[in-house]
């Protein structure tokens, strides 16, 4: 840089983003992430949103966005957006060919399709209670003794055929506990909850307004089930 020219930092853009289960931030300046932050969410919305923003971007932020189910508890916001719109956006930034994005939360899943230009022209919510959620994945890995942090080496082949039929989160547990009783093994339950998330992401799919899995731009993933 000449000599005599201050050195002008790039502003700071923050995106809070206010999930049922984890409230997360990300600061981005000059293109790239300078600060990122993610705690429980908890009882207190708003309480989440001011940590994770102030650890991701302790200092002046020139625009912050909020999004999630806490999106309007944001403090100091210049805009709000739906996860649905942010996913789509994220998604396309990060593989400009991207045809469609699935996010597998704490509570819920979304599938959205994308246009070419990278919003979404279709999309689809589960309505099945928690049994297609990472609360479902939660409450399984305590159930089967099996820790979350253990199941990414479990390959879907050792389910060794069991299946988990039932689309409630309390049904699906007791299918677990039958289970247990009749001798399966923590690693080949957990094959066999990861599958059943599984098996329900493409009618999401078609309910969203296009058939087929994976789509032909490719897909991308999100949420903590990722």
């Amino acid at each position: 840089m000449p000599a005599g020219n201050p050195q002008v930092a790039s502003p700071v853009f923050l995106g809070v983003d206010v999930g049922s289960t984890t409230t997360k931030a990300v600061a981005l300046s000059g293109g790239r992430v300078v600060g990122r932050s993610l705690k429980p969410t908890g009882e207190d919305f708003a309480a989440s949103a001011r940590a994770v923003a102030g650890e991701a971007a302790p200092g002046k932020r020139a625009f912050t966005v909020g999004t999630g189910y806490g999106r309007r508890v944001v403090s100091g916001a210049d805009r709000t957006l739906t996860e649905i719109t942010c996913l789509a956006l994220g998604a396309r930034s990060l593989d400009d060919k991207a045809a469609a994005c699935l996010d597998i939360g704490g509570q819920d899943a979304k599938f959205i399709w994308l246009t070419p230009d990278g919003r979404p022209s279709g999309f689809a919510l589960n309505d099945r209670c928690a049994a297609g959620t990472g609360r479902f994945l939660e409450l399984a890995a305590e159930r089967i003794g099996l820790p979350l942090g253990e199941w990414g080496e479990v390959e879907l082949a050792e389910a060794e055929g069991l299946t988990l039929s039932a689309t409630c989160g309390v049904f699906a547990e007791s299918e677990l506990v039958g289970h247990l009783a009749s001798g399966a093994g923590p690693r080949a339950l957990a094959a066999a909850s990861a599958l059943s998330i599984a098996l329900r992401m493409p009618p999401l799919a078609h309910q969203a307004g296009r058939p087929g899995m994976p789509p032909a731009g490719g897909l991308v993933l999100a949420g903590g089930v990722a």
